[in-house]
């Protein structure tokens, strides 16, 4: 079989392609007002989710359908995770003005304590994105499942945030990232998330 059939695994790779990049169009977009970027996120791994195993139907509607389900409690997720990094990153760059010798290492420390926080809050909304549950319990399974696989969990968190340490490189990845650089990276960490997942789902 021709790999130009319709069938073949060139369409297929190039149907996914368009698929993500929809979806990482979506998800930007969904974004920009910020206070939503929780509800967007959630949307966007459910869509994911859904996708590593054929199920996701059209991207567009369920997309919004899911982005609609899970705006309040992923909005709160988010407001909680994201006020308590702000409040870190603040006092981090305060930190920055001081010149005392001791202060560079608890400026290490609250940039670890930063990146954790940002990291159980994104399982938390991935969480959200696949099971139904309370938002304390959303929050705490999120953590669970981050901290139980931590070696795992700090390598997804990489392909999370692959995106930005390319665009402080250079604004020429910018048009990749507008294009597939939040999707595309949620969709390999999906991969792992379905495996992870899959144990709990009977329960």
């Amino acid at each position: 079989m021709s790999i130009f059939a319709q069938e073949g695994k060139l369409t297929r790779f190039l149907n996914r392609l368009g698929d993500l990049i929809w979806l990482n169009v979506l998800t930007i977009l969904f974004c920009i007002p910020v206070v939503t970027i929780g509800a967007a996120v959630t949307a966007m791994y459910q869509v994911s989710l859904r996708m590593v195993k054929n199920e996701e139907g059209r991207i567009g509607a369920s997309f919004v359908l899911a982005f609609k389900e899970n705006f309040r409690q992923s909005t709160l997720i988010w407001l909680i995770g994201g006020g308590v990094g702000a409040f870190l990153a603040f006092d981090i760059r305060l930190l920055g003005q001081v010149s005392y010798g001791f202060v560079q290492p608890y400026k290490i420390l609250l940039f670890v304590l930063l990146l954790f926080v940002l990291m159980f809050t994104v399982f938390a909304l991935v969480t959200a994105a696949r099971f139904e549950n309370t938002l304390k319990n959303t929050i705490k399974n999120g953590i669970l499942f981050c901290v139980s696989h931590i070696f795992k969990s700090v390598l997804m968190f990489a392909v999370m945030a692959c995106p930005l340490p390319l665009l402080a490189a250079s604004n020429r990845f910018l048009s990749v990232i507008v294009l597939i650089g939040v999707s595309g990276p949620g969709y390999l960490c999906s991969l792992y998330f379905r495996t992870l997942f899959k144990d709990y789902e009977g329960e």
